[in-house]
């Protein structure tokens, strides 16, 4: 848990250092212009794995949280699992705007 919190900050702190450089690369385009600079897979790639990546890591600190704020062992456990469902469906809604972003979908 705690090697996977740190791999992930990591990862997730590059991915949002290139973030910033997309986002002051698309800020003078228009909206078509800065759609089709995104649209490039390396790009789309880049964003895919931050949705990923960041809300991995999300995930493990809200499990963090709830096993040392939550008093009861059953209900951190389905708490843990309902806040793992969140995220989850979270990434598949990111991956999928990524994807109809890029036109994959």
């Amino acid at each position: 848990h705690w090697r996977w919190q740190r791999i992930s900050a990591i990862v997730t702190l590059v991915l949002m250092v290139y973030f910033t450089y997309l986002l002051v690369s698309v800020g003078p385009l228009n909206y078509s212009e800065a759609r089709s600079f995104v649209a490039t897979p390396h790009q789309g790639i880049a964003l895919g794995l931050l949705v990923i990546v960041g809300l991995f890591h999300a995930a493990l600190g809200v499990q963090m949280i709830i096993e040392d704020y939550i008093p009861l062992a059953s209900g951190r456990l389905a708490l843990v699992m309902m806040a793992r469902g969140v995220f989850a469906i979270a990434s598949l809604v990111g991956l999928i705007a990524v994807c109809q972003i890029i036109g994959w979908l």
